[in-house]
Order: C-alpha cells, then sequence, then structure tokens
C-alpha cells in the first residue's frame, strides 16, 4: 500500500525537547527541502505504486531525498542508512522523527527496481519543467551543446577463459544448493574450479612471453577450460531437469526457493552454453561476434570502441547527453549496444524540446555527430545554427563568422568537464546496477541528483531553513 508523507513528522516528543537548531538544514539542503516539497515530484511513483491494500510502503518523500542523498554524496544503500540513521540534519531533511526507523537497505533497493528507470525520467522532466516555470532555465535557450559518453558496466575484463570460468564458477555453487536442499544427489556432478583455475594461472604466466607460441599455449589451454566448462553445463542441465521434477512433485505447495534456483540454473546455463559457442568462433580464427557476450553478470553490456589511448575499448552502455547554457543536463537517452553518433543527434535535440517546450537556437555537438542529414534534418526543425569542429583547421561552416564560430566550439568544449564532473561526483562512470534496464536507472539517478543540485547552486535567494 502505497504511503506518501510521514504524517507523524515534527510530532515527537522527545524532538520538541531538543534545540531546534540542531535540525536547522544547510543551504543546499534547505533550497532542495523547499524544492521536493512540489506535489508534483511524487506523482510519477504515484501512477508507478497504485496497489492500496498491503503493508505501507515507506513515504514517497522519504525515498525521494534519501535517493538524492545516496547520490549527491556517493553512498552505498547500507552507508546511505547509516548515515541518515546518525544525523539529525539528514534525518530532518528525510521528514523522519527520531523514533523513526530508518528504512532498511533492501527496502530501498527492491523500491528502486520496482520503480524502474520511468519514474526517474518523469521526476528529472518535473524538474526541468519546475526551473522553465522559475525562469532559472531560458525556454528559447541561445544554445545547448550535446555529446555522448559511456557509462561502463561493473564488469572485469571479458576474456573467453576468463568468461568460462565464471561460469563454471556460478554453476558449482548452484549445483552445490541444489543438493544441499536434496535434489539431484544420484547425480555426479564434479567440482572442476581448481582445474580451471589452475589453468587461468598458467595462461597469465604464458601471456608474459608473448608472441606466436605464447598465442598457440593461451588457445590450446582456453579449448581446455572450454572443455571442463562443457562438462560443468551439461551436469548443471541435468540437476536444473531434476529441481523442475521436485517442483511438478511439490504441485501447488512450491516455494520460491525452488523457483529462484530453477531459474538461476536456467538462465547461467545457458548463457555459459554462449559463451562456449562464442569461444569455438574464436579458436577458428573468427574474432568479430555480433552481440559477443562480455560479461555472465551483466549480458547487455556490450563493448564500445572510444578510440582512447587509455581505454580503446570500454564494455557497457553508450550515454547521450544535452546541456543547457545554465549547466542543466535537458535531456539523457542510454543506449544498448554502440550505435553512431550521428544517428543519436536528432533524438536527443527533439528530448531537449519536449523537456524545455521550445527548440534552441543553436546546437553544438562533436564532429562524430557531423552529417548533412542531421544538418539538414536540425534546419528543418527551425534551428538557425549548427555548428562542430571542423576536420580542417580553417574551415568554417556556412552561414557562421569565424569569431562567432570559435566561440561556440570553445563552448562547447566545456561539456567535456561536465561530463567528468558527473562521472567523477555523481558515479556516472560505472554503473553500479547490472543489466540495460537497472543501468538506465543507474543514469537518471545520478542526472536528476545533478540538476537538484544545480538548482541549488543557481537559487537566487537564501531558502529558509526549517527548525
Amino acid at each position: 500500500m502505497r504511503r506518501e508523507r510521514n504524517v507523524g513528522f515534527r510530532g515527537d516528543l522527545f524532538e520538541s525537547l531538543l534545540d531546534p537548531q540542531l535540525f536547522q538544514l544547510p543551504r543546499e539542503l534547505a533550497i532542495i527541502d523547499r524544492l521536493l516539497d512540489d506535489e508534483r515530484y511524487l506523482e510519477p511513483i504515484r501512477r508507478k505504486l497504485t496497489a492500496t491494500r498491503g503493508r505501507p510502503t515507506i513515504p514517497l518523500e522519504t525515498y525521494v531525498r534519501m535517493m538524492y542523498l545516496k547520490r549527491r554524496y556517493n553512498l552505498g544503500f547500507e552507508a546511505l542508512v547509516k548515515e541518515v540513521a546518525d544525523s539529525l540534519v539528514w534525518r530532518s531533511f528525510c521528514r523522519l522523527n527520531l523514533t523513526d526507523k530508518v528504512p532498511d537497505a533492501s527496502t530501498l533497493i527492491k523500491l528502486t527496481h520496482r520503480l524502474g528507470p520511468e519514474v526517474f525520467e518523469e521526476l528529472h522532466k518535473t524538474l526541468m519543467g519546475h526551473r522553465v516555470e522559475q525562469r532559472v532555465i531560458k525556454q528559447r535557450s541561445p544554445r545547448i551543446r550535446v555529446d555522448t559518453t559511456v557509462v561502463r558496466a561493473h564488469v572485469h575484463y571479458p576474456t573467453d577463459a576468463g568468461l568460462l570460468a565464471d561460469g563454471v564458477r556460478v554453476l558449482t555453487r548452484l549445483v552445490r544448493r541444489a543438493k544441499e536442499a536434496g535434489i539431484g544427489l544420484r547425480i555426479a556432478a564434479r567440482n572442476r574450479l581448481r582445474s580451471v583455475r589452475r589453468r587461468l594461472q598458467r595462461i597469465h604466466r604464458v601471456l608474459r612471453r608473448g608472441g606466436e607460441k605464447a598465442r598457440a599455449e593461451v588457445e590450446r589451454l582456453t579449448a581446455e577450460v572450454a572443455t571442463l566448462a562443457h562438462k560443468t553445463a551439461q551436469e548443471a542441465e541435468r540437476v536444473a531437469r531434476a529441481v523442475v521434477r521436485r517442483m511438478h512433485q511439490l504441485g501447488p505447495a512450491v516455494g520460491s526457493r525452488y523457483r529462484a534456483l530453477a531459474e538461476a540454473l536456467a538462465t547461467y546455463t545457458a548463457r555459459l552454453r554462449r559463451v562456449l559457442d562464442q569461444t569455438q568462433l574464436r579458436l577458428r580464427g573468427i574474432r568479430s561476434i555480433p552481440d559477443r557476450l562480455v560479461s555472465l553478470f551483466d549480458p547487455d553490456a556490450r563493448p564500445i570502441r572510444r578510440g582512447k589511448l587509455a581505454a580503446p575499448v570500454e564494455f557497457g552502455y553508450k550515454l547521450v547527453l544535452v546541456e543547457t547554457q545554465e549547466g542543466f543536463i535537458s535531456h539523457y537517452r542510454l543506449h544498448g549496444g554502440s550505435p553512431s553518433d550521428d544517428q543519436l543527434l536528432t533524438q536527443a535535440v527533439q528530448g531537449h524540446i519536449h523537456a524545455v517546450g521550445a527548440k534552441p537556437r543553436a546546437v553544438v555537438t562533436v564532429r562524430g555527430m557531423a552529417s548533412r542529414v542531421n544538418e539538414t534534418a536540425l534546419r528543418a526543425m527551425g534551428i538557425a545554427q549548427v555548428v562542430w569542429p571542423p576536420r580542417a583547421s580553417r574551415s568554417v561552416p556556412r552561414g557562421a563568422g569565424r569569431r562567432a564560430f570559435r566561440r561556440l566550439v570553445r563552448w562547447r568544449n566545456g561539456l567535456e568537464g561536465r561530463i567528468a564532473h558527473l562521472k567523477r561526483d555523481y558515479e556516472l562512470d560505472v554503473s553500479r546496477y547490472r543489466g540495460a534496464e537497472r543501468s538506465a536507472t543507474w543514469s537518471g539517478e545520478g542526472i536528476f541528483a545533478h540538476n537538484l543540485a544545480r538548482a541549488a547552486r543557481r537559487w537566487k535567494a537564501l531558502a529558509p531553513a526549517r527548525g
């Protein structure tokens, strides 16, 4: 059952005996507290949580405020719960009395995954509309800048032998759980982890030598790991069938434990089979594999070439960002795979127009988004200037003066600093959630927190602190 507000807030007897100055919010939190008092910030969650019966949820206003603190100060869920419980100021900001229990970390995690990326997109649009109403963001924005970056998945560098070892480790653990539950006791299932790890260590030592002989030795060891993984997958499939038979025997009395075990066995066996197939292709000399699986735990992550010396290939998702001249991220979109940058510009500009309510006068972007098709499409939308860095140092686009063009190109370079700020201070460098949908939630959380903090910094007058 949905619970929107903490009805008993500020009604605690013990709290009334303390000095009100102990609960006074600092300037940033006081401004954000005033912003989030608007009922419109609860509307997207209301539409998602429609149940009117059952156990009450945590107050929605408390959830929104705690998620802001989490991303603003780079905290994990458990650390967030501890900090809110220990701080009178953060309790006051989250609308919790001294005697109120702080929501558990597992409760916050489940609610976040249940809400999904759509809720944070709606919260972002609400904040943008609010800022336009307050004239903090100019509706007829003179210019916007567009760029892409990579939100890396939380995975280790994918190698064929490493992915196979992950599959053996996970399936061995699941088979052991099934046998501890009394399922598949007659099925011979061998623990091959030590054999796999021994070969991984040999691969690591051989790679130090380099050369053609080392490459041939690595391929031979990888083929041995693939053989061990294939045998483990066969045993896991037999155990999975035994779990399904036990579920049929129990009938309606089957518990969620057996369902989760059967689902995990089926999921990770299928992923290991996929890794085995792509490993066989690579051993036959086929290096280009479309939709290559780079992680058993984040199957939606894809390799993305960025052309950087430090990290020429990153594994994760491509994020498109549009920034206004006031420093707000007006539009964002997380894309799976590695779509070409020049295919994303028009959609990004349309997203900005939808969020702000008017088209900009100038769009400044990177050279990777430069194309005649994009220029024609944006000019058809009524945008006067479409600017990107030229390929030749002396070339100037049509309809733009040299000085104005250089000024816009220099201003576009500031978006690199904004991206670095988002990755450093709002954890957009690596997604701690797994999967494309949850990674979109992760990106939405960070950008919503950034825009809230930006709104607090651009607040004209000091917001009165609650006391």
